[in-house]
């Protein structure tokens, strides 16, 4: 009685240490990227490790302007050999006088385990693992250039 005590705590720390490893393994591109102007960025790009381009789509403003904020959404189709991969980008930064760019990249379908790049504009903005289901995320943010959200 006393070992099965012992061992579902244990049990439950290395789930939690897994579990950590796995976010920060996924998550890791959200480091800091220097400041930039994506508000008229046009290309949004997903390459694999060797550099090849997987997915791409062009920014357009979105239809739903009804706030403050500006959304330019691309829809990222496949430009490779792998034919059901799919995504989407998007730059959502305020319609005056914009400090910060909230960046988002979401894929689906890719190989599983597999590095892929997120660029904007040939720009790298970060990378990430595919995951076991065919799929990848990054959301960051990135400061407008010249604004103290830069400093």
């Amino acid at each position: 009685m006393t070992t099965t005590r012992r061992i579902i705590p244990i049990v439950g720390l290395i789930g939690i240490a897994a579990f950590a490893l796995y976010m920060v393994t996924q998550l890791h591109a959200q480091s800091d990227v220097p400041p930039a102007d994506f508000t008229n960025a046009s290309i949004a790009e997903v390459h694999n490790r060797e550099g090849h381009v997987l997915l791409r789509g062009q920014f357009a403003v979105a239809d739903d302007q009804n706030d403050d904020d500006v959304e330019r959404k691309a829809a990222l189709q496949t430009a490779g050999t792998d034919e059901d991969a799919t995504g989407q980008a998007e730059i959502e930064f305020a319609k005056t006088a914009p400090k910060l760019q909230e960046i988002e990249f979401s894929v689906r379908n890719l190989e599983p385990g597999a590095p892929v790049t997120f660029l904007i504009d040939g720009r790298v903005i970060g990378q990430a693992t595919v995951d076991s289901r065919g799929r990848a995320e990054l959301e960051l943010d990135v400061p407008v250039p010249g604004t103290a959200a830069s400093k």
